[in-house]
C-alpha cells in the first residue's frame, strides 16, 4: 500500500498542543499505518509540548486531523474556531477531514491500551480513505478492514 495521507493528532490545550513523538506508540502506529506524520523523525518516546504556531508552521498542509475529547456531543468547526482561530489555517480545516472521538460516550482508552490493532486499524482507514483517488487501487482492499470503529467524521 503507498504511503497515505498526514495526519495530525490532538488539539491546542491552554497554550500548548500536544502531540505524540515519533516514538511513541500513536507515533509508530502511524509509521505501520504508512501514514505521513510531521513528527516521524523525532525520537522522543512521549508526548511533544508545542506551540501552536509550531504546529501550524510545520503542519498547515496537514490533509487528516483526528482528536479524542471528552464531551458527550459532536463538536462543530464553529466550536473549534472559539476555541483556537488558529485552526482554520490547517489545510484539512479547510478541506474538511477532521475526525474526532468522545471518550465519554466511547471506550477509546479502555480499549486501544489492550488492543492497539484496533488503533492501527483506525489509523490506516484514515490515511487511505477507500474513495480517496490516490487509494482507487487498492479500495476493495481497504474497504475489507470495515469502518472506523472510535473516530467519526465531523459534519459540521
Amino acid at each position: 500500500m503507498p504511503q497515505g495521507l498526514s495526519v495530525l493528532t490532538e488539539r491546542k490545550s491552554g497554550s500548548v498542543w500536544y502531540v505524540p513523538g515519533g516514538q511513541s506508540t500513536i507515533g509508530i502506529l502511524l509509521k505501520d499505518a504508512n501514514a505521513r506524520y510531521i513528527f516521524e523523525d523525532d525520537s522522543h518516546s512521549g508526548s511533544l509540548a508545542m506551540s501552536p504556531e509550531q504546529i501550524l508552521s510545520k503542519g498547515k498542509d496537514i490533509d487528516v486531523w483526528a482528536f479524542k475529547y471528552f464531551g458527550g456531543a459532536p463538536l462543530t468547526r464553529a466550536q473549534l474556531l472559539q476555541e483556537y482561530d488558529g485552526y482554520k489555517a490547517l489545510h484539512c480545516f479547510a478541506n474538511p477531514q477532521i475526525y474526532e472521538v468522545d471518550t465519554s460516550t466511547e471506550p477509546y482508552f479502555e480499549l486501544t491500551g489492550f488492543h492497539p490493532e484496533i488503533l492501527l486499524r483506525e489509523f490506516i482507514l484514515l490515511s487511505h480513505p477507500a474513495d480517496h483517488a490516490k487509494f482507487s487501487k487498492y479500495a476493495k482492499d481497504i474497504r475489507t478492514l470495515g469502518t472506523l470503529r472510535f473516530y467519526h467524521r465531523q459534519l459540521q
